[in-house]
């Protein structure tokens, strides 16, 4: 192989990879107003005079990533409606526990994990995920009743 055959070759490669790593990210940057009502009244209600930092319309579910200004993460699905609310460390308020988890996970956490914070919560057809602010990492699955399905210790 010559040298000019090895340089096509590496042009070759190096497309392909840019390619292939830009198709890897198909979120886009939206204006908070493109978001659905539902997630827009989330917002509002629960993170009353937090700045949005960023809002993106992702593929697949959850479909919206919205980023706030305290650093929690909230993922919305296609129809509005939360999915993961993340307070990547930080204590979830008690209002957004109480609303939208079922008082038998409240329960459960208060009595067997009762120094613990609930740092980030999500719903799944199965129900719903809870993570901990523990050493080590505990991520709890629920079903839809608040009933404890599994117990993940990382």
């Amino acid at each position: 192989m010559n040298l000019k055959s090895v340089g096509i070759v590496v042009i070759l490669l190096f497309s392909v990879m840019g390619i292939f790593f830009s198709c890897d990210d198909d979120d886009k940057k939206i204006v908070y107003n493109n978001l659905p009502v539902e997630s827009r009244h989330f917002i509002e209600n629960y993170f009353s005079g937090v700045d949005v930092t960023s809002v993106e319309k992702e593929d697949g579910e959850p479909h919206y990533k919205v980023e706030l200004a305290n650093g929690f993460v909230l993922r919305f699905y296609r129809n509005g409606g939360w999915q993961e609310v993340d307070g990547n460390g930080v204590e979830i308020p008690g209002p957004v526990l109480y609303d939208l988890l079922p008082g038998a996970i409240l329960t459960y956490v208060a009595q067997e994990y009762p120094d613990a914070s609930i740092v980030e919560i999500s719903q799944h057809s199965y129900g719903y995920e809870v993570s901990l602010e523990t050493q080590p990492e505990v991520k709890l699955k629920f079903n839809r009743d608040g009933g404890i399905i599994t117990e993940i210790v990382d």
